[in-house]
């Protein structure tokens, strides 16, 4: 559950090194660029408020797994992009699917948890939020200097696949 939450926040944060990389590869503007980040924040903010009731109705697990196929599929647009306008939707969609581990995580810790055990727990996945954003821009800066920025999706596909994995062999997460 706390890499599950640190992925939404990594990825806003991950690829901001490789915005110039960006812009110079598109030969768009930085304005253009940038609206990869803008409109990606729209849709965590959007998407939050959809994945509580989403999974009241169909479950947590569900709810998280349908939300990490989402969030990689976006990475895998965004790594394959042709137009900078396929990567700024494929940004949309990875930051819709990011966000169910942020919202989902808290969710699931209130309901396998009694009140101790959910403080401990809800203190780890905060510090996920606080620590991944932190990280980032370090590794995202160094992948996109050392391979190329599409780097930086892969790398957000492939903690996405390997979360996923988990999520669908996890048992239950303790809810359905």
């Amino acid at each position: 559950l706390v890499v599950a939450t640190a992925i939404g926040p990594f990825s806003m944060q991950v690829f901001l090194p490789a915005l110039p990389a960006i812009q110079s590869s598109y030969a768009v503007t930085a304005a253009v660029a940038q609206l990869a980040f803008s409109l990606s924040a729209l849709a965590m903010a959007v998407a939050t408020l959809f994945y509580g009731p989403v999974s009241d109705r169909v479950g947590r697990k569900k709810a998280l797994v349908a939300g990490l196929v989402v969030f990689l599929v976006g990475s895998l647009v965004c790594a394959f992009a042709s137009t900078i306008t396929w990567l700024i939707i494929g940004r949309i969609i990875q930051a819709a699917g990011g966000v169910a581990g942020m919202v989902l995580s808290r969710a699931i810790v209130r309901d396998v948890y009694d009140r101790e055990q959910s403080a401990s727990a809800i203190a780890y996945i905060t510090m996920a939020m606080v620590v991944a954003p932190m990280l980032a821009p370090a590794i995202g800066g160094v992948l996109t200097d050392l391979v190329d920025w599409t780097a930086v999706f892969l790398l957000g596909g492939a903690l996405g696949l390997v979360v996923l994995v988990v999520g669908v062999a996890a048992p239950a997460l303790g809810v359905e």
